[in-house]
């Protein structure tokens, strides 16, 4: 039977869920497991991927590419450090295209291609279960990704799905739709229970953080307000233990190579603070170690080793969990703009949703903050599956006693003269919601409006995401005489559209 699934592609891990008329379940991938590690080594003229993925990259680390979520979407910076295997992406007649890639053995790989094969994983995992293609899935992607990130998520599982129909040699109907990934949590949650509570939301992955307020329960999850870190997540931690593993191998080693210049080398030392990092939620200490990592001038093997205490990891990533409570104390104050009597006291409970929150570091900091226990679910990273899954079966009509109500985590806004932003629709706005003005000449004799349409925080431009740029030509007016009608909108899936003069100039409309 087809059905719509939930899918989860996480920076550390992804799944894939579906909704069986009583309850969220994860489906098995070919394996046995239920999570598929995101990783992908290119060997022997191929690649593989997950678990096998991991082992082969003990030998083929340059080729080894994990944590690219982050990047999907992302320009090419000379100058900025977004690891050792990024370069900046080339089209088939090899000229630059101004996105970031990762240099595989054969060619360069765009993020969203590397997702796609995660997608494509997953898909076919659902379609063994099904016995049938997946007729759509809702992909949940981070609240506070913006607008490139969430194209270049949708791209990769539509690249994913137009390979499985190649390979099947069907033309099948496929529906995507996006969900915010604490939205989904908190309907994984609360989609049964009959009381109507407030919750916040803390979802920590392997990339990104969220924070987000939202009222469940009664068949019904409205998202009050939501914050986010898009440079904010567990490879974070992994890094800021590798760089002082580097450290401590310069000053012991200092006549051996440094380990920071080698991509073999650090792709190893990262993968190893990964485990370091995990094993740290349940022991106090362990050793930190790579067998045969060198060879001293006289060949011997050299190994690197080191005992890492959890006292020792959580005040070095310090810092990080600053971070985080910055978040919350943002969604909070958020909140307070809303309903000035509103307290963390109000909350009936707090979800942590992500790998991460298993750090016990993290539990007591979220603890402290929002001055009550959390809640620690047994398996965090099922949370954002399920509630897709649950999505897919509203979509279908099997869960008509069900609605949600999501919000906007970025402005809608419009250039406007003297560097500055025009809000059309602003944070925290719901989806569905639509609103229309008159845009106008500044100045006298001017014959067409240069617009660009932007979405960010900020009320400068130079401080947003660029969607689109158009010039509209008018009749020679006075200033602020000409007036030309703009419709900006935001659909049921968070997708915002932009219509000037009955013209889409971003977006899909077909009403337009």
């Amino acid at each position: 039977m087809s059905e719509i699934v939930g899918l989860d592609i996480g920076a550390t891990t992804s799944c894939v869920a579906r909704f069986d008329g009583r309850a969220a379940r994860m489906i098995d991938l070919p394996d046995g497991s239920s999570y598929l590690p995101s990783v992908i080594t290119f060997v022997d003229g191929g690649y593989v991927i997950g678990h096998d993925a991991i082992e082969a990259g003990r030998k083929h680390s340059t080729f080894m590419f994990r944590n690219w979520k982050r990047q999907l979407g992302a320009k090419w910076h000379d100058m900025e450090d977004t690891g050792f295997q990024t370069v900046e992406s080339r089209d088939e007649a090899g000229n630059p295209t101004g996105f970031l890639a990762y240099q595989g053995p054969d060619r360069c790989y765009l993020p969203e291609e590397l997702t796609s094969l995660i997608a494509h994983e997953l898909l076919r995992a659902a379609q063994d279960k099904l016995g049938a293609m997946p007729k759509g899935a809702v992909l949940c992607v981070p609240a506070d990704f913006i607008q490139s990130q969430r194209d270049a998520a949708e791209r990769a599982v539509l690249m994913a799905v137009d390979r499985l129909r190649e390979e099947d040699g069907k033309d099948y109907p496929f529906t995507l739709e996006l969900m915010h990934e604490p939205t989904a949590a908190a309907l994984a949650d609360g989609y049964d229970a009959k009381r109507a509570t407030r919750i916040a939301v803390v979802d920590l992955g392997g990339s990104t953080l969220d924070v987000s307020f939202i009222q469940s329960g009664g068949g019904l999850t409205v998202v009050k307000t939501t914050n986010g870190i898009r440079d904010c997540g567990g490879i974070d931690w992994d890094k800021m233990l590798a760089d002082y593993i580097v450290s401590m191998w310069r000053t012991e080693h200092p006549d051996l190579a440094d380990p920071a210049t080698r991509d073999a080398a650090m792709s190893l030392i990262l993968t190893e603070a990964e485990d370091v990092k995990k094993r740290l939620s349940s022991k106090q200490e362990t050793s930190f170690r790579i067998d045969d990592f060198d060879k001293e001038p006289n060949g011997e093997d050299v190994h690197l080793n080191y005992l890492i205490t959890r006292k020792a990891f959580e005040e070095m990533t310090a810092p990080l969990l600053r971070r985080i409570i910055g978040a919350c104390q943002i969604a909070l104050e958020d909140a307070v703009r809303i309903d000035p009597r509103f307290s963390v006291k109000d909350l009936h409970a707090v979800l942590l949703v992500g790998g991460m929150t298993r750090m016990p570091s993290i539990q007591e900091a979220v603890k402290q903050f929002f001055q009550r226990q959390p809640s620690k679910k047994e398996n965090p990273e099922t949370l954002v599956a399920f509630g897709a899954a649950i999505r897919g079966a509203m979509m279908e009509g099997r869960r008509p006693d069900l609605a949600i109500q999501d919000i906007s985590s970025h402005a809608l806004a419009l250039e406007v003269v003297g560097d500055t932003a025009a809000i059309l629709l602003p944070k925290g706005s719901p989806f569905g919601a639509s609103a229309a003005f008159d845009v106008t000449n500044e100045i006298d004799g001017q014959a067409q409006l240069s617009l660009r349409v932007l979405s960010g925080e900020g009320s400068r431009p130079s401080t947003c995401e660029v969607l689109a740029s158009t010039e509209h030509k008018i009749a020679f007016f006075e200033a602020r005489k000409a007036r030309v009608p703009l419709i900006a909108k935001i659909d049921a899936s968070g997708r915002p559209t932009v219509i000037l003069d009955g013209k889409v100039i971003y977006g899909e409309d077909e009403a337009a």
